[in-house]
């Protein structure tokens, strides 16, 4: 796997989003995304890979860009997470993927409040579609590398259950330690092997898949945290070598299927889009500065907060 760019190299503008407070917005951290990102890459079937791998350092940078999109602009927060087990367990297991059948359950602002990310996933696949459909290279690119953070996002496991960052039970600053201090501390991007992508008949059902499978390795991670605190509670080296022993095959495999998954995300809208000849593998940011901010598409640039 290629490595991403390294992050003593990073662009002002990701100091900016390694200065933002945790929260159930602020997914893996920069090393996560551009991690699964690039790692993606490697899933693609042979046809695919060649117009990606040429575009590998944007794809991976640019896995950042929706949580700077929601740097002062609120209603980009809850596309990054979905607290599935408000409603309580069952609901966790049973909930609607339907987005205007949820609404109709529960209403359609605690929908909203509560988190949106599959259905932003549906979105950015269907845009997928379209790009492949008219041959737009660049979009191809662009709405890959943003469908890649939301995709991260879902297999973040405390993006997908209301004890976001261990405040109901005591465990303040869990949020962290799991996504971004292990990462840096204990897992380096050679450390993730690539899977193959698959076919996917549904992207929203399957999303809500991941995010379940999400909330379910919440309970061991916490389990670790409350044993390793026991051995160190100022979260020094050994909480981490305690915590680590736990918590870190969880991330290695919740990382490792963030990137097949992304792959099966851009493989299936390949496929969804009748499988059309592809644009040249060449870079078609080759122009640009590599760093050069980007802004939601679906907002106009002056009330883009990341413009």
């Amino acid at each position: 796997m290629s490595s991403p760019p390294s992050r003593w190299a990073m662009p002002l503008f990701l100091l900016t989003l390694l200065a933002l407070p945790i929260s159930r917005a602020s997914g893996w951290g920069e090393e996560g995304h551009h991690a699964i990102n690039s790692l993606a890459v490697d899933c693609l079937p042979a046809n695919l890979r060649p117009l990606y791998d040429a575009n590998r350092p944007w794809i991976a940078l640019h896995g950042v860009d929706p949580d700077l999109w929601r740097i002062g602009y609120a209603p980009e927060g809850p596309h990054h997470f979905i607290d599935l087990d408000t409603w309580g367990p069952e609901v966790a297991i049973h909930f609607p993927t339907d987005y205007w059948t949820a609404c109709g359950l529960y209403g359609q602002a605690a929908i909203d409040k509560n988190g949106v990310v599959p259905w932003r996933i549906g979105l950015y696949y269907g845009k997928l579609v379209r790009a492949f459909k008219e041959h737009d290279a660049k979009a191809i690119i662009e709405t890959s590398a943003w469908l890649g953070h939301y995709a991260a996002d879902i297999h973040v496991p405390f993006h997908a259950a209301a004890n976001y960052d261990g405040q109901l039970s005591g465990q303040r600053g869990i949020h962290a330690r799991f996504e971004t201090a292990l990462l840096r501390r204990q897992i380096k991007p050679t450390d993730l092997k690539s899977r193959p992508a698959r076919l996917l008949t549904d992207p929203v059902q399957a999303a809500f898949g991941w995010a379940r499978e999400s909330l379910r390795q919440t309970v061991p991670i916490l389990a670790a945290d409350k044993e390793a605190v026991v051995n160190d509670a100022t979260y020094g080296d050994a909480y981490y070598t305690a915590f680590g022993a736990k918590a870190r095959p969880i991330a290695v495999r919740r990382l490792e299927d963030g990137a097949q998954d992304l792959a099966s995300l851009w493989y299936s809208a390949w496929v969804a889009a009748g499988k059309p000849e592809l644009p040249a593998p060449t870079d078609v940011h080759a122009d640009e500065p590599l760093d050069k901010r980007t802004h939601d598409p679906d907002l106009p640039v002056t009330a883009s907060p990341a413009k």
